[in-house]
């Protein structure tokens, strides 16, 4: 097999997305308005496991890559053998490359320059995306801030915490959603009802969660609405889900 050669993948899908008129900001490609998904997903699930919605969700439902980095990179090699398959679903929730603290600063602003390629690039393909917010240390978060504002946008649950997430994560997460305001948080994972009341109080959007598959398949979690009801933060099962998802 042919060794993959990722600079050159970016430097065609770069000259590429130019070409298509996408703008370039500080050397991020910018997610245009009109590639974003609107309104709320009936499922969200894996593009390795999307074999778990049924097909009679595919259109409703979105893909994400909340994946092990080394099941990442064949997918940026066959993005264009994906493409048919990705049309099949109502869009595709961001990729997924995690630029961490500690990681040099130039490997974490490459991890989320290939991100917003692959959404971009995607976008220009009639794949419609719910952009995916992903940050490693604050100096990455300018970098990370790719699509409008005033869009909803989903988050992975940083780390996997327990309680919800981790501080540094949720720090980052606090000042993006000041900026951006969302009408609807979307978390692949869990938030306890303690941290929603503090983020819907605080930012006054709704917040759906997708439990990953492992919560979903083992121990039988389900998508949660949290939002602002009658002077209180009400949980509810996500009833997009309950009519025809996989949560």
């Amino acid at each position: 097999m042919k060794k993959f050669n990722l600079l050159l993948w970016c430097d065609e899908k770069i000259t590429y997305l130019k070409e298509q008129g996408i703008v370039f900001k500080k050397g991020i490609p910018q997610l245009p308005e009109e590639f974003i998904f609107k309104g709320r997903p009936s499922a969200v699930s894996t593009f390795a496991y999307r074999g778990d919605i049924p097909k009679r969700a595919k259109a409703t439902s979105l893909l994400t890559y909340y994946m092990y980095e080394d099941k990442l990179w064949p997918r940026l090699r066959k993005i264009d053998e994906d493409i048919k398959e990705l049309q099949k679903y109502g869009g595709v929730a961001g990729f997924d490359l995690s630029p961490c603290v500690g990681m040099l600063r130039p490997r974490q602003r490459f991890s989320i320059l290939v991100n917003a390629i692959h959404s971009c690039y995607l976008g220009t393909k009639g794949i419609k995306i719910l952009p995916n917010y992903r940050a490693g240390d604050f100096g990455t978060i300018c970098a990370a801030d790719f699509f409008s504002d005033n869009c909803s946008f989903i988050v992975g649950n940083h780390g996997c915490s327990r309680n919800g997430f981790k501080n540094y994560g949720s720090y980052q997460v606090d000042i993006i959603l000041q900026k951006k305001t969302p009408p609807t948080l979307f978390i692949y994972g869990s938030i306890s009802k303690k941290e929603a009341t503090r983020l819907i109080m605080q930012h006054g959007f709704d917040i759906v969660t997708f439990p990953d598959r492992r919560n979903r398949i083992r121990n039988g979690r389900r998508s949660y609405l949290y939002h602002y009801s009658m002077g209180k933060i009400c949980r509810e099962l996500y009833s997009d889900a309950a009519r025809g998802g996989v949560a």
